[in-house]
């Protein structure tokens, strides 16, 4: 798997916080701007939330074996990289179609929105199967991008 820091975790409710403060702590290690750890936070959040919903169901941990989840965070010179491997059954997020917002909500097919979200928040987001679902962002690290942190009214919500 990537080089870089590693985050192994149990598949459960406290999963989400362990990876934010795993992310927060790559975060501060790397000095990166708080415009580019907003949107890594924000995508991961949602992939973790969704794995933690819906990956665990079916995943080979055997009896007394919790699923697990391993995170892996990287930089390479201005592209910072988050790969997210889980063993729930087979799911490639990336291969439903963008959800229509365009039509009134009681017509919307429910899901889709999590995963729009990360495609507009990463500048690449790629999907593996190998004996695991493996999910890849990665964001380029914009110097001259807008400053603020979570909760500023200033984050913009599409692709820069």
């Amino acid at each position: 798997m990537p080089a870089g820091r590693h985050a192994h975790i149990a598949i459960g409710g406290p999963a989400v916080g362990e990876i934010a403060g795993a992310l927060d702590d790559f975060c501060g290690a790397e000095q990166l701007p708080e415009d580019t750890a907003w949107r890594l936070r924000v995508a991961l959040d949602e992939i973790i939330a969704n794995i933690v919903a819906h990956g665990a169901s079916g995943a080979p941990g055997g009896v007394g074996q919790p699923a697990v989840l391993d995170v892996w965070f990287s930089r390479r010179g201005d592209i910072v990289e988050v790969t997210i491997a889980d063993d729930g059954p087979a799911f490639d997020p990336l291969a439903k179609p963008p959800p229509d917002v365009t039509l009134p909500l009681e017509a919307r097919q429910p899901g889709g929105l999590g995963i729009a979200l990360v495609r507009a928040l990463m500048d690449d987001v790629q999907y593996q199967r190998t004996t695991r679902n493996v999910l890849t962002i990665r964001k380029h690290i914009d110097a001259d991008g807008p400053a603020g942190g979570a909760g500023s009214d200033e984050h913009p919500t599409e692709q820069s």
